[in-house]
């Protein structure tokens, strides 16, 4: 019988770079992917605990698929760690492993156990009763009272107290790295999307004032160079032409600490993992997530602006353009320091991408407060402002300071007015390379039905730049293709390109693995 799952994801690329090593392990199980309405033997919800809204969106989405999917949902992630006990009370929740957790011990153990497409300790509606696997217990609400027997509680989940049967599917060994102070696991592809993501770093303890992620990933690890490295390597040959390099905390990449004064050695080792990814035969396109003033360094922007593979693009948050607002969330860098950043990586890199993020509302931000980060927004150039309002989250410092909060009334205004600044920031921006040659690496097309009479279709891919490109090109193109592309057009939300077919021979095309299915990037 072929067993089916669902692994839905929510967060950031850390939780989706984990995703995918779940994904790896249950499918070594014999399981396949279920699609929207089929019936579900197993349900995975990969959490995300940034904001209160993210919880929400947790909540919802282990509903859905225990109501729809009719499977028993497993619970990992950050939200995992931080509504532990919340989520053992959601009705179809089999276990809940947070990050003190060992992840893909429990979840092979769990798998290993699995008869008949029943997972033992599961919920199995039967009118106003639950059974799990022979012991009864009522269901009240959502509420489950235990067997006198002493029985593991749902949400921690029972463990088989027997060794499994000799028939049982046993999963193929965990690709896991183990040197000191290393023990994060690797992937060998990236399904589902053409751009891969590379996590090399873990852990934070910079304990900025609104941020939680600190007390639920607080140990900082990392991958050694030598093992990223052969990772990437693997990841090209799946298939993917450019790799996302990511972290918890990136620019602690090589370090014990996230906190920058407390750095024992001032030579960053970012740089020199970059450098040593960007040299991986067969790979197009490198990219880095979030850095900070203090992660750019010279050594870095070297790298980036002397090896061909490393992209014009950077995402650096800048979160505030107001001191006293930066002081309070705790930010290691000033405003000043911000701006000088932005102003090296102009000096270079040519015609750079810059990407940021704005919190908005954050306790005691002042009209002055936010028409300084307006300023800063104005003066950066970015090409895309992720603006989001301050959520409160408990056990953070900013949490407690409720009698500063912002009105929603406020900051709705504040990120309108943000959202109308990244518009014409990023058309802007966009306009400077009307007329050039950009690579593009096709993600999918606009629509599988649509082309026309010449046989062509409309595709959607991504350039150096991060700016998404729009532009028809023959039915011969595949999903993760290297094209360049002439800008013709831009409007306040696309990018309109033409294919350069007699430029193409330099910009030789991949080939691609059987195993992309080309639904792009989110």
């Amino acid at each position: 019988m072929v067993r089916k799952y669902r692994l839905l994801t929510l967060g950031c690329k850390v939780n989706q770079y984990e995703s995918q090593q779940i994904r790896q392990l249950i499918e070594s199980f014999g399981f396949v992917p279920g699609a929207d309405g089929e019936k579900l033997d197993l349900a995975v919800v990969n959490t995300c605990a940034v904001t209160a809204e993210a919880g929400r969106k947790n909540r919802q989405a282990i509903r859905r698929l225990a109501r729809l999917g009719g499977a028993p949902v497993i619970v990992v992630g950050c939200g995992a760690s931080a509504e532990a006990e919340r989520f053992k009370k959601l009705h179809g929740v089999a276990a809940v492993l947070g990050h003190d957790s060992d992840v893909h011990a429990e979840i092979g153990k769990i798998l290993n156990d699995c008869k008949g497409g029943v997972l033992p300790g599961v919920i199995q509606k039967r009118g106003p009763h639950a059974q799990i696997t022979g012991k009864r217990r009522e269901l009240v609400g959502n509420e489950l009272s235990m067997n006198p027997d002493g029985a593991t509680p749902i949400g921690s989940f029972a463990l088989p107290r027997t060794p499994p049967p000799p028939h049982a599917i046993l999963p193929r060994p965990l690709p896991v790295v183990k040197t000191p102070a290393v023990e994060i696991g690797r992937i060998d592809r990236f399904d589902g999307h053409q751009r891969a993501f590379l996590k090399v770093q873990d852990g934070c303890d910079a304990f900025c004032s609104y941020c939680i992620i600190p007390r639920l990933r607080p140990v900082l690890r990392s991958k050694s160079i030598e093992v990223a490295v052969a990772e990437a390597r693997t990841l090209v040959a799946a298939g993917h032409r450019e790799i996302i390099l990511t972290g918890i905390f990136l620019g602690a990449f090589g370090r014990k600490t996230a906190i920058r004064k407390r750095f024992q050695f001032l030579k960053s080792p970012l740089a020199k993992l970059v450098r040593s990814i960007a040299r991986v035969d067969g790979l197009k396109r490198l990219r880095l997530s979030s850095l900070e003033p203090g992660d750019v360094d010279h050594a870095l922007l070297e790298v980036l602006a002397t090896e061909p593979t490393c992209v014009a693009h950077l995402h650096l948050p800048l979160q505030s353009g107001s001191p006293d607002v930066l002081r309070r969330m705790n930010r290691q860098y000033s405003r000043d320091q911000f701006i000088d950043m932005v102003d090296r990586v102009r000096l270079a890199l040519d015609q750079p991408a810059i990407s940021t993020d704005i919190l908005v509302g954050f306790p005691g931000e002042t009209d002055e407060d936010f028409a300084q980060t307006l300023a800063v927004a104005k003066q950066s150039e970015f090409c895309k402002i992720h603006a989001f309002p301050f959520s409160p989250r408990e056990k953070t410092s900013a949490a407690k300071w409720r009698d500063q909060f912002v009105s929603p009334t406020v900051v709705r205004q504040r990120l309108a007015q943000l959202r109308i600044l990244g518009q014409e920031s990023s058309l802007s921006f966009r306009r400077r390379f009307l007329g050039r040659t950009e690579r593009v690496i096709v993600e999918r097309n606009r629509s599988r039905d649509e082309s026309d009479r010449s046989g062509c279709r409309i595709f959607h891919g991504r350039a150096d730049r991060y700016f998404d490109v729009h532009f028809e090109a023959p039915t011969t193109v595949r999903p993760g293709d290297l094209l360049p592309v002439r800008i013709d057009r831009v409007t306040p939300t696309r990018t309109h390109a033409t294919v350069m077919l007699d430029a193409r021979d330099s910009y030789p095309l991949p080939v691609l693995s059987d195993t992309m299915d080309g639904t792009g990037a989110p």
